[in-house]
C-alpha cells in the first residue's frame, strides 16, 4: 500500500518471508510437541478459565466487527496526529527508507492507505483468532494483546531487524529513524488494545 515497488516485487518478499516462516513454525512446533509429550501437558490447553469467560468468541462475525471498527478508529486518529505532529513530511524528503514511499499527500494514496485498513483489520483478526484465549480472560490482557500485536506486526515485519542489525550511518541518525513511525505504533497498538479489550471481553461476559 505504501510503497511504488512491483508486484513481483511484492511477491518476492512475500514468497521468501512465507518459506522463512513455515520453517520456523514447523521446527517450532515439533519442538514443542515433543516437549509436552514428555511433560505430560499435551491436550490441557482446552480447560476453561475459573470465572468462567467464553475462552472463543462465539459470534465470529461480531468479533470481527468490532475487531475492524476499533482498528479503523484508532488507525484513523493516531495516523494523521503524528503526520502532523512528529515531522512526517520532513521525513518523507529527507531520509532514504521512504525513497520509494508513494506522495502520502496525493488524494489517492490517502485513500488507498486509509480505506486499504478497512481489509487490514479483519485480516488481522482472523490471524490473532487462534490467540483469544490468552488474553481475553486475563486481567491484563489487554496487555498481552498490545504485545503480541506489536511483537508480530512490528519487531516480526521482513524490515526491523534487518534494519536494526545492519543499519548504516551514527547511533543519531538510526535514533532518529525510530522516533519516525515507531512512537505512532506504539500509541495506535496500545489504544486499540485496551478499547478492543474492554469492547470483546464485556461481550464475551
Amino acid at each position: 500500500i505504501y510503497t511504488t515497488i512491483s508486484f513481483s516485487e511484492h511477491l518476492y518478499v512475500l514468497v521468501a518471508v512465507a518459506v522463512q516462516m513455515s520453517i520456523f513454525v514447523w521446527l517450532f512446533y515439533k519442538w514443542e510437541a515433543l516437549s509436552q509429550k514428555k511433560t505430560g501437558l499435551a491436550g490441557s490447553a482446552g480447560q476453561r478459565d475459573a470465572d468462567g469467560m467464553i475462552r472463543y468468541p462465539t459470534m465470529i462475525k461480531k468479533y470481527l466487527l468490532r475487531f475492524g471498527i476499533v482498528h479503523l478508529v484508532s488507525y484513523w486518529t493516531i495516523g494523521p496526529l503524528f503526520y502532523q505532529i512528529a515531522g512526517y513530511a520532513d521525513a518523507l524528503q529527507e531520509m532514504e527508507v521512504f525513497e520509494m514511499w508513494r506522495d502520502l499527500e496525493s488524494i489517492p494514496s490517502v485513500l488507498l492507505v486509509f480505506f486499504g485498513q478497512v481489509f487490514r483489520g479483519p485480516v488481522i483478526a482472523l490471524l490473532l483468532l487462534p490467540f483469544y484465549e490468552a488474553y481475553i480472560g486475563k486481567k491484563r490482557g489487554w496487555l498481552l494483546l498490545f504485545l503480541l500485536m506489536f511483537g508480530l506486526t512490528a519487531l516480526g515485519s521482513p524490515i526491523f531487524l534487518p534494519e536494526f542489525i545492519l543499519f548504516e550511518g551514527t547511533l543519531m541518525e538510526f535514533l532518529k529513524g525510530l522516533i519516525i513511525g515507531i512512537p505512532e505504533i506504539v500509541t495506535q497498538m496500545l489504544v486499540f488494545s485496551a478499547i478492543f479489550f474492554w469492547w470483546q471481553r464485556r461481550s464475551a461476559r
